[in-house]
């Protein structure tokens, strides 16, 4: 079957992910959660581990091939049109999430989330949860995670001019989670045509050092803020939540993704972004059929899938 023709609610079966593939993936879109939960224990509290993985439910096939992956979880429900795999047992957090992660470590700042959450692991590892200092240890470790940790902590994760390598498939992955192919055309009053073809990747600035890398991975594209405008945590904290890396030159980065796919639905924005790219090539534009040919694609892709956000964008 062609990529064109998969259904993205289904996994593949003749593929297994690759495991920077997995760490990439949940770099953009996993959750290391501890939950307190009511016990009737001594207590009164009861200690909950998660990994949870939410997607669009036309792209949960990859949530069920996680679930094949590290041979444990369950793929449910979450909110609206959403599915959610999730990992709370907890020998399969001791046996299967944590070692994935200590071997292949997490890139963005979300690995100091899952350091934590590995600390609180070993406590429950140990038993020591059952007692009331472990149980207000693990308290202490959620209070500092997620939403709690401070965009300090996680700025000074990175040293601005720390060198990232980066594995193809952890970028492929990355980009599935967090990336957006886009394309744009325009005609003015005038007649002037005005056409975009770009990838773009935005993360809070503590990351910003992850978008430097996948600049310099791909050899191409640019970042926005520049680093002289986050070179600070003072100045990192006025556009903490507004960095981005911008790809205006499908050439440099069609044949990578020609080798990785991507394995969402995304994919088929993807195949639209390169099919626009292809048209412009050949200037396609120049004709009224060409023009609407490549006016169709851009209003069809992204959430223009979707027969409900059709109807409200015309």
């Amino acid at each position: 079957m062609t990529m064109t023709k998969k259904d993205f609610t289904k996994p593949r079966f003749s593929t297994n992910l690759n495991p920077q593939w997995v760490t990439g993936f949940i770099d953009g879109e996993g959750s290391f959660i501890i939950a307190i939960l009511p016990s009737t224990g001594p207590n009164k509290k009861k200690i909950s581990l998660r990994l949870s993985v939410t997607q669009k439910s036309h792209s949960a096939g990859v949530l069920y091939e996680l679930q094949s992956f590290f041979e444990c979880g369950q793929v449910i429900p979450s909110s609206k049109d959403c599915q959610r795999f999730v990992v709370q047992r907890k020998e399969d957090i001791l046996t299967k999430i944590i070692p994935h992660f200590t071997k292949y470590p997490l890139v963005t700042s979300k690995n100091l989330n899952f350091e934590t959450f590995k600390e609180a692991a070993e406590i429950v590892a140990k038993g020591e949860h059952l007692n009331l200092n472990g149980l207000n240890k693990i308290i202490e470790l959620k209070n500092l995670m997620n939403k709690n940790r401070s965009f300090e902590d996680l700025f000074n994760y990175f040293n601005l001019d720390q060198v990232i390598n980066l594995d193809p498939s952890w970028v492929q992955a990355f980009v599935d989670a967090e990336g957006n192919f886009g394309t744009l055309i325009t005609k003015s009053e005038t007649g002037k045509i005005v056409t975009r073809n770009r990838l773009s990747i935005s993360q809070s600035t503590h990351d910003y050092c992850v978008l430097k890398a996948i600049c310099k991975f791909f050899n191409a594209g640019y970042l926005d803020p520049k680093k002289e405008s986050i070179d600070s945590l003072d100045k990192a904290k006025l556009c903490k939540d507004n960095s981005f890396y911008y790809n205006s030159t499908p050439e440099t980065i069609i044949p990578f993704f020609d080798k990785y796919p991507m394995l969402t639905r995304k994919h088929l924005d993807y195949l639209d972004f390169k099919n626009f790219y292809l048209l412009k090539k050949d200037k396609a534009y120049l004709t009224d059929k060409g023009f609407e040919e490549m006016q169709n694609i851009a209003f069809n892709m992204n959430s223009g899938r979707d027969d409900i956000t059709k109807t409200r964008r015309k």
